[in-house]
């Protein structure tokens, strides 16, 4: 096996690059084909060296929606840091690491040079300054700002009692070099992630946690103060309850600053801590302040805070308010995660702050190596510790034969110690030793490795890192994330070993994953099934993934619970027929027989409601449980759902069936979701989506001038022109038109692509009158009415010409009607040019007009246009609009 040497050395490197915000930009090798921007993307905390120092749970990675906002480079030379539009792209991911294709504004290139900021879960979070929605936030309010104005303005807010969860608003901003389509960025939260943990239990039990005194408001990017003017909120319909003395990933704020802090201020975000004093039946709550007690306040963005209680000096107050005014009764440290630099602090109950730049070290088998380790230190202004840090004694067997720990120097301002692996282990087994870096009061433990010779090294991810299993068994999918540089990796290179625990063996298969792998980003996936289990005590088991690269070897290991209990979810669909509705089955396998949906809103995990008709769809989630649920909104979409019931006792011999519909119409649309929470803290979760149109696509005319049916449902996306919505594509089509991207037109030269998936299909008059979806209808157009929708398409409609129109402020492309439907961003229709179904190759484009006639339109020779109203006998394609 090929020596590791300096291994300590590589894994210090690893965390430095892990945590850095900023990356160098690559050519990843995208072919610029389809004019999209590649971006590349990780979530901070979502490694295997976390920001928050423990993992990252997958919430907290999950990403529903990212908005991408283009700016001119700053020495671009007419219009330097001008912002140039923006893009929403729905990726709905709960890993940390994933790509996505980015529309750009029309008429621009993605191989230009560009500034970009990055707006993730904005959708949940955006403040809005008084705009209606996010388009008019990005159109009305951004495009006037720079590049640097625009980092200063755009903020998040949160002003419910509920409480912030996930999705929780994260950013990132970059450069692109010209001469690539592709970036690669690192996300961060905008949020603080606060825990508790109950040390006193001698005396105390933890029974709930709130956030008080939270900022209403969070900038989306770092800058001087980063603590905009905002009112405060208590989360009081929050009650986090408290699992095994702890809460952890549940409670987030916004970043706040307090120079001077006081228990009973309502400035400074607290905590209201409810349990029961000294083996009381009674809860009692008191307020704790996220710092020290009477010191500044500074909770960062991408920050982890835990409060540790350590003593309980007497009960509290009878209910939360009194709580919230009344003088400190406990005492705690706090361990926080300064993003700022390497290093956890562990406070003490007067401010003195201690860290460590590592905590725990790992040799290869070589002796002789060390490594430098930086000690923090922050005296506190009212009570400061004034002894020097010391390094505590090596404890573990013969451990001062194999490793030194010491200071420096015995300099009074030394802030280094070094730890030394002495000589080399030439056993079987790894070598451990710990010891303590001691501070007043204050002690960090450091752990010490050496590995064997035959140690499997370990640069590998898991997501998840844990898989538990029910009585009925299922399939679960976990994701092998490779760290580091793996280049040439293949899944042939990839052996899973699954470690029975304990007599039964073989409960559990392994194979290929249901998600496609990503080689080029080190994602491999594999789908694990557990059999059905009825008797004895839980199973266990270890899955090791053993991944070989030439001669290095590294391992991830990955534990399998499976027990008696009973956890099953199906969701069923139901389709408005009438009056009543008709069961369609499960609802994953209804939508992924669906046409025309973008990637991966296909998938299970995914319902959907129609966004001018909400009662067109209703689900039927069946729960059977052995523990109590309940089902919840994410943050953002409570008042859009309705569940009914919302909550239900365990018993694993009776399914419960709750009805989820949507509360009303969505003009803008929305993603958002919701989850089941089982009383052992586990969360199940769903992406929900109001964002277009859905139909049967029924009769119409083949390419044969023959009437056929199709059975196949539809979906269409929409877009707004003229204050109504519109479907963003031809009936039958099943690509929806973004900029220049989802065009069709059998002119073959006119400069701009064309796809033949966005043509649709032709119609006759009968047929048309009945193809439109639920909530939209063929557009109105009577020649000389002037009151039509089509009236106003065909008085604003723009004939390129022969060479184009740019230089009159159009557009570059040749022979197309358009229609300039938003001025700010530039937005523009392309409308499709198919002909008609017995002369298909005509270069005129027809569309359906309620009652009788159609819009018609020239594009080859001429910019002729108009409304008829004779032809009816024609077969045509078809576009539908809002119907109010």
């Amino acid at each position: 096996m090929k020596t590791i040497k300096n291994l300590s050395f590589l894994l210090a490197t690893c965390f430095l690059l892990c945590l850095s915000a900023c990356h160098e930009q690559e050519d990843y090798g995208e072919q610029i084909q389809d004019g999209k921007l590649v971006l590349n993307y990780q979530v901070d905390g979502g490694m295997e060296v976390p920001t928050y120092a423990v993992a990252a749970q997958a919430h907290e990675c999950r990403i529903n929606d990212v908005y991408t906002l283009f700016f001119r480079s700053s020495s671009h030379a007419t219009d330097p840091n001008k912002y140039a539009g923006y893009s929403r792209s729905v990726v709905s991911a709960a890993t940390s690491t994933g790509n996505v294709r980015v529309t750009l504004p029309a008429g621009e290139k993605a191989d230009d040079q560009w500034q970009l900021l990055f707006l993730a879960n904005f959708d949940a979070n955006a403040f809005l300054d008084d705009e209606a929605n996010i388009d008019d936030l990005l159109t009305n309010k951004v495009s006037a700002k720079t590049y640097e104005e625009a980092c200063e303005y755009l903020m998040a807010s949160y002003t419910q009692a509920a409480g912030m969860g996930a999705p929780l608003a994260m950013s990132a901003q970059a450069t692109k070099a010209a001469s690539t389509n592709a970036v690669h960025i690192n996300f961060k939260r905008r949020v603080a992630r606060i825990d508790v943990n109950n040390s006193a239990v001698s005396n105390f039990e933890l029974e709930t946690v709130q956030v008080w005194n939270a900022r209403t408001r969070g900038y989306m990017f770092d800058k001087v103060g980063n603590y905009p003017d905002s009112d405060f909120c208590h989360y009081k319909d929050q009650v986090v309850n408290a699992v095994n003395e702890k809460v952890e990933a549940k409670l987030y704020a916004f970043p706040n600053s307090v120079d001077v802090t006081d228990i009973e201020d309502e400035v400074t975000t607290c905590l209201i801590i409810g349990g029961k004093y000294a083996g009381s039946s009674t809860t009692t709550y008191y307020r704790v302040n996220v710092c020290p007690a009477a010191s500044q306040q500074l909770l960062n963005a991408n920050g982890s805070y835990t409060i540790n209680i350590t003593k309980v000096n007497s009960a509290g107050e009878d209910t939360e308010e009194e709580a919230y005014k009344s003088p400190l009764k406990m005492e705690y440290e706090i361990n926080e995660w300064d993003d700022s630099f390497l290093g956890i602090y562990v406070f003490d109950k007067d401010g003195n702050g201690l860290g460590v730049s590592q905590r725990k070290v790992i040799f290869s088998e070589e002796g002789n190596q060390s490594v430098e380790l930086e000690v923090f230190t922050l005296k506190s202004a009212t009570n400061p510790i004034t002894e020097n840090w010391v390094v505590g004694g090596l404890q573990g067997a013969n451990a001062s034969t194999y490793f030194s720990a010491e200071r420096n120097s015995a300099a009074d301002d030394e802030k280094c110690l070094i730890v030394t692996a002495l000589i080399d282990n030439a056993t079987l087994y790894d070598r451990e030793a710990t010891f303590d870096v001691t501070w007043g009061n204050i002690s960090i433990p450091i752990n010490l490795t050496q590995l064997n010779p035959n140690s499997l090294i370990s640069k590998i991810s898991l997501l998840p890192d844990e898989l538990e299993f029910g009585k009925s068994g299922n399939t679960q999918e976990i994701c092998v994330n490779l760290q580091g540089n793996f280049g040439g990796i293949d899944r042939g290179n990839i052996t899973p070993v699954v470690l029975y625990q304990g007599s039964e063996t073989d409960w559990l298969t392994l194979s290929l994953g249901t998600t496609p792998d990503s080689p080029a980003l080190g994602l491999f996936y594999f789908n694990v099934t557990a059999s059905e289990y009825t008797t004895g005590t839980n199973r266990l088991a270890d899955i090791k993934f053993v991944v070989t690269q030439g001669e290095l070897i590294a391992t991830a290991q990955a534990l399998v619970r499976q027990n008696n209990m009973v956890r099953e979810v199906a969701i069923y669909l139901l389709e408005k027929s009438g009056t009543d509705y008709e069961y369609r089955g499960l609802a994953s396998e209804y939508f992924s027989g669906v046409k025309g949906f973008d990637s991966e809103e296909d998938m299970s995990d995914h319902l959907h409601f129609a966004i001018m008709a909400p009662d067109q769809f209703k689900y039927q989630m069946k729960i059977k449980s052995s523990m109590d649920w309940e089902v919840s909104s994410t943050i953002g979409t409570s008042s859009n759902l309705r569940f009914s019931p919302s909550s239900g006792t365990g018993d694993a011999n009776t399914e419960s069936i709750v009805e989820i519909t949507v509360t009303s119409q969505a003009d803008s649309g929305w993603d958002g979701g919701f989850y089941i929470e089982y009383e052992n803290g586990v969360q199940t979760e769903f992406i929900v989506h109001q964002q277009g149109a859905f139909k049967k696509l029924g009769e119409y005319t083949n390419d044969s001038n023959v009437s056929v049916e199709s059975d196949h449902i539809y979906y269409y996306g929409v877009f707004k022109m003229n204050k109504k919505l519109w479907l963003d594509r031809n009936i039958g089509a099943t690509v929806g038109q973004d900029g220049i991207n989802g065009y069709f037109t059998n002119v073959p030269d006119s400069d701009i692509p064309s796809d033949p998936a966005a043509k649709g299909v032709y119609f006759t008059r009968a047929q048309a009158d009945k193809a439109c979806p639920p909530g939209f209808r063929l557009p109105k157009g009577v020649k000389n009415s002037g009151d039509g929708e089509w009236d106003w398409v065909e008085a604003n409609l723009v004939w390129s010409g022969l060479n184009g129109n740019a230089a009159a402020g159009g557009v570059a492309y040749r022979y197309v009607q358009y229609v300039t439907y938003s001025d700010n961003p530039l937005k523009r229709w392309f409308l499709p040019v198919g002909g008609w179904n017995a002369f298909p190759s005509e270069q005129y484009g027809y569309l359906w007009s309620q009652g009788t006639g159609y819009l018609y339109y020239a594009t080859r020779t001429s910019g002729n246009k108009g409304l008829n109203t004779f032809y009816d006998d024609r077969d045509v394609m078809l576009r539908c609009v809002q119907d109010n």
